[in-house]
């Protein structure tokens, strides 16, 4: 089989940035399956909107964008889902984060848990910041996604990382 020119440039991108997605579906989705869905549709996103990347920022930017808008789009239907569970779909007492063992993501320590869980309860560009602060990405970068200033990522970063230590420093439920 022949790969094309976008395939080619895909599976390159995916190669890429494959720990960067992975990290950004662990933020954004607490179960395994979701997880799962979310990777894919950042997969197909990727894929749709490759022929459209005009160059305007860095491949890497433009990645972020994507699968963070993604993300927040994915993570906006689930809550709705999980507002008015179906009966079949609940059951009770069910862990599936513990229960599946085809997650990539490593075994995480019960601090790391709990930085999820705190990440989990920041806002939407909030933890957007996180993401790409974990990912070691420059500020300028991080205003680009974002679409701030980069004076104003280094406040917000500031008063999230307050936040984070003073709901780690708090007693586990």
């Amino acid at each position: 089989m022949v790969e094309t020119k976008h395939e080619q440039r895909f599976l390159a991108l995916v190669r890429e940035n494959d720990g960067r997605l992975r990290h950004i579906c662990r933020v954004y989705a607490r179960d395994v399956e979701a997880r799962k869905d979310l990777y894919q549709e950042i997969m197909f996103q990727l894929w749709r909107s490759l022929p459209s990347f005009a160059g305007a920022s860095s491949i890497d930017t433009w990645v972020y964008r994507v699968a963070l808008n993604t993300a927040l789009t994915h993570a906006r239907r689930r809550s709705v889902r999980a507002e008015t569970p179906l009966e079949e779909d609940h059951v009770e007492g069910a862990d599936l984060a513990s229960s599946d063992t085809t997650d990539d993501t490593p075994d995480l320590g019960e601090q790391s848990e709990r930085l999820y869980a705190a990440i989990d309860r920041l806002g939407d560009v909030d933890r957007m910041l996180v993401t790409m602060y974990l990912d070691d990405r420059s500020y300028r970068e991080m205003a680009e996604v974002i679409g701030i200033s980069e004076s104003h990522v280094g406040v917000k970063l500031h008063r999230i990382r307050k936040a984070l230590a003073r709901a780690l420093s708090e007693e586990p439920v």
